[in-house]
């Protein structure tokens, strides 16, 4: 009898616990994507793409192989930094559960012709795989993208 009761209580405990809120969630993952922007703004692409990248990290690029490890994209940034164009980007959606989530936002990236008389901006739009450390703090996974016509916006149906 008194094992049934400590089980029970056990059972009770467990499930008081706090539940982690999803919108919480959520804005964490729209404020640390943001948050990379920003970074990428006042540091450069290089150190900010490497600050937020996980140790795991695939990185997609157009035309090419992605980048697989945080390790291989030290690697290749310094050989060839990412800092010879300006890439801003905006989060437009966001979901996240438990340690992971995404953001999918659109981007624009601001470079030189190749005689550098005048400036050409791209449009596109982008998704990111999240991962929450354990320090609380997130970390993606898995970031791509692909070029647009124009300008992303999303609406709603």
């Amino acid at each position: 009898m008194k094992l049934k009761h400590l089980f029970f209580c056990i059972l009770l405990v467990f499930s008081c616990q706090p539940k982690e809120d999803e919108n919480d969630l959520w804005r964490q993952v729209i404020e640390t994507d943001r948050s990379f922007n920003k970074m990428a703004a006042e540091k450069g692409n290089s150190e900010a793409f490497l600050y937020y990248a996980d140790e795991m990290v695939i990185k997609m690029q157009a035309g090419n192989y992605p980048i697989v490890g945080k390790f291989n994209m030290m690697k290749m940034l310094s050989d060839d930094p990412w800092d010879d164009f300006k890439l801003s980007w905006e989060p437009l959606r966001a979901e996240a559960s438990g340690n992971l989530g995404y953001t999918f936002g659109s981007y624009q990236l601001e470079m030189k012709t190749t005689d550098g008389l005048r400036d050409t901006i791209y449009y596109g739009n982008y998704v990111s795989v999240w991962k929450r450390k354990d320090d609380g703090s997130w970390r993606y996974i898995v970031d791509g993208g692909n070029a647009t016509p124009g300008p992303v916006t999303l609406k709603r149906d």
